[in-house]
């Protein structure tokens, strides 16, 4: 009986101390993980504490990309190009007094016996550097050179050969060698950039530096001169069939066909193609002068035939003349419209009424833009779009074009 009760006692007891062994083991195991896992959650707790701390420690490395762009100094010196004034061409030496380097006649006089007293000079050779008169063509470049001619009685040459003689007053005619230096200015059309568009096989070749050719060549010197480029062309296609600054193109040269007009033997392109093309050689020249001006200055032709006299002020002081005389600017003003250089914006029209359709139209429109573009690079006064004929804003194109032409 007491074997009996002994073993039931060691049995329970044998029970007890194996749940309590186990109940031990399942404690400490259930610490440890509970050690574990207290343990990410007080480095996520400290982590999410020193994060204001850790942000700002990590912010030190950040600066270097900044240091590193204004280590870039290009990147300044192209933005501050864009931007830089032009400023006025220095001034010259006294014209030459020499009787073969006086010219004999000037057309603006006309036969005006008080203005014909007054003459126009060369400059001694190589006197002065190259100074461009550039525009595109039909943009009253010629005319132009008349007029600065009789306000500062110094010869305007031309770059292009055979373009005329020069009579002096001791009776000697000659050509004029086009790398004397002796003008005050050149007349261009920059015919680098019509070898852009007119010539693609050229214009594949070295782009970008032939369009900056004459450019660099006047070292950014000159007289950038801008017409309305609706007008220009008109213009530029009279002048291409009329074969002189006030001859006129047959009414087939500003037919909208598709096939190449046709006048007497010739085959000529397109009004289209014309357009086409002109427009693009408009902006460009425009756009690659603007850019590229150093001394000097811009000029905008509607606003040289409407206040011509404070025009030429304003482009006497460009050339670095600060004295103008006041009987040759009288002069000037009082045969300004009487020369053979232009042609009469009040004769006869010898094309439509409208003779641009709306996509011409709209090319035109989004060359202009991208002249204002430059001009407001340069802080220049932006086109005198106002005063252009056949031009709509952009804006009103589509709704309003047809009525305001």
């Amino acid at each position: 009986m007491r074997l009996v009760s002994i073993r039931r006692h060691l049995h329970y007891f044998s029970t007890f101390a194996i749940v309590s062994c186990c109940y031990v083991m399942l404690h400490k195991t259930s610490s440890k993980n509970d050690a574990d896992r207290s343990q990410p959650e007080q480095q996520l707790v400290d982590v999410k504490h020193e994060v204001p701390f850790q942000s700002e420690v990590q912010v030190l490395p950040y600066p270097r990309p900044a240091t590193n762009l204004e280590v870039q100094q290009p990147v300044t010196d192209i933005v501050i190009e864009k931007i830089d004034r032009i400023v006025n061409l220095p001034e010259m030496g006294a014209p030459s007094t020499d009787p073969n380097r006086t010219l004999n006649w000037l057309d603006l006089w006309s036969n005006d016996t008080f203005c014909n007293q007054f003459s126009v000079h060369l400059l001694e050779e190589n006197s002065v550097q190259p100074r461009a008169l550039v525009s595109f063509p039909g943009s009253g470049n010629t005319w132009l050179r008349m007029l600065l001619m009789g306000v500062t009685g110094l010869y305007v040459d031309t770059i292009y050969p055979g373009d005329e003689l020069f009579i002096s007053k001791a009776g000697s005619t000659y050509e004029l060698n086009k790398d004397c230096n002796c003008s005050l200015l050149q007349k261009t059309h920059d015919l680098s950039l019509f070898s852009v568009i007119y010539n693609m096989a050229i214009a594949n070749k070295s782009t970008e530096q032939r369009i900056h050719q004459e450019v660099d060549q006047f070292r950014g010197d000159g007289i950038l001169v801008i017409r309305n480029p609706f007008k220009a062309i008109l213009s530029y296609r009279n002048f291409a069939f009329g074969g002189n600054m006030a001859g006129l193109a047959p009414v087939e040269a500003f037919s909208q066909g598709l096939e190449p007009v046709r006048i007497g033997n010739r085959k000529i392109s397109t009004w289209d193609q014309f357009v086409s093309r002109c427009v693009a050689s408009w902006e460009m020249l425009a756009t690659v002068w603007i850019r590229g001006l150093k001394r000097g200055g811009v000029v905008y032709y509607e606003k040289l035939r409407r206040d011509t006299g404070p025009q030429l002020l304003r482009m006497a002081e460009m050339l670095g003349i600060p004295n103008v005389n006041k009987d040759r600017l009288d002069c000037v003003l009082r045969h300004n419209q009487d020369n053979t250089f232009k042609r009469s914006e009040s004769g006869p029209k010898n094309y439509p009424k409208n003779p641009f359709t709306e996509s011409q139209h709209l090319l035109i429109l989004k060359s202009i833009e991208s002249v204002q573009l430059a001009l407001k690079e340069r802080g220049l006064d932006p086109l005198p779009v106002e005063m252009y004929d056949f031009y709509t804003p952009m804006y009103q194109y589509g709704h309003s074009i047809g009525s305001s032409l």
